[in-house]
């Protein structure tokens, strides 16, 4: 029989047992006697019934699915942390489903009210969204924020100031006293971070790296006399450089560029990129550890991902 074709109902009159217990047995079996479960599973089986995500959760158990918002899809560092999630929940049975917002509040929002009644909970990178809003659109439902701190809601950050500590020691190690901080997108909780630990420094901040326009970046770091300049993410220290090089500009020997998140290919750039790394990998672990303790009703602490700088040829001494 197709599976499509077969309902609860069907499964229930095969099984002898009301609807409700054919529910019962899919979401909590250890509340049914061991006789009905295996009466119910061989009705299952023989029928080839695949239980309705929608019944489950009418029965009060888990759909076996956890969503995940992404700002940028392309960007190799959330597709890490996507990945090791996927990985995770695979080790579980669980599916991930993922969707990209393109860091839009509006987007954001309706994404998590269209998946908030499929999902055992949600996992939000880098969300721009008010969390009152968040919240409202979810419920209940547990969810973890990714490098985002917000009152009432689990998080797992990257120690920006560290990232831009680690960074601006290393540059001066190498002589450098007019150094650049390039942000990232303003509504981003990492971008404030960064922007006010480079106040604390008495750094330069310049504005986003348009990646279609990397020269106007260029530009305003010269314009500032700057010898060397930190990026809000190694794409943007790639459009950098590429822009350098147009203009003549030699990196490390004119110009030094510090990236940060080590994205698998930096090591292959020309030049290799110096960077200082979130640990996506560490990131995406701990957002599902934490999320799955809230599924199962615990209370999982705040994790802080310690950055560390990874040295390579795109930084050299100040001239």
């Amino acid at each position: 029989m197709s599976t499509s074709a077969v309902t609860l109902a069907e499964v229930a009159a095969a099984a002898g047992v009301h609807p409700s217990t054919v529910s019962r047995v899919i979401s909590r079996p250890d509340l049914v006697k061991s006789s009905t479960v295996e009466r119910v599973t061989a009705s299952i089986e023989r029928l080839g019934y695949e239980p309705n995500r929608a019944a489950r959760q009418l029965a009060g158990g888990r759909t076996g699915r956890i969503g995940v918002l992404v700002p940028d899809l392309t960007n190799p560092f959330f597709a890490e942390i996507v990945s090791r999630i996927e990985t995770e929940a695979g080790d579980r049975g669980d599916l991930v489903l993922v969707a990209g917002t393109g860091a839009r509040s509006d987007v954001e929002l309706k994404t998590l009210r269209s998946v908030a009644g499929s999902v055992d909970g949600v996992v939000v990178c880098s969300p721009v969204a008010n969390t009152a809003e968040v919240r409202t659109a979810v419920g209940s439902l547990p969810l973890v924020y990714v490098n985002r701190r917000a009152t009432g809601v689990h998080s797992v950050v990257v120690d920006q100031a560290a990232v831009i500590e680690l960074g601006l020691a290393h540059l001066r190690r190498l002589g450098h006293e007019r150094i650049a901080v390039a942000l990232g997108p303003s509504p981003y909780w990492s971008t404030e971070q960064r922007r006010r630990a480079a106040r604390r420094a008495g750094i330069v901040t310049i504005a986003p790296i348009d990646a279609d326009h990397p020269d106007q970046a260029l530009d305003e770091v010269r314009s500032n006399r700057c010898t060397a300049v930190m990026t809000f993410n190694d794409l943007g220290a790639f459009a950098l450089v590429h822009a350098a090089h147009d203009a003549g500009v030699r990196v490390p020997d004119d110009l030094s560029v510090v990236g940060s998140d080590d994205v698998p290919f930096a090591a292959h750039h020309l030049p290799p990129l110096t960077t200082v790394d979130g640990d996506a990998h560490a990131v995406g672990d701990a957002a599902f550890a934490a999320l799955a303790r809230l599924v199962a009703g615990d209370d999982p602490p705040n994790v802080v991902i310690a950055p560390r700088l990874i040295t390579r040829s795109s930084t050299g001494p100040a001239r």
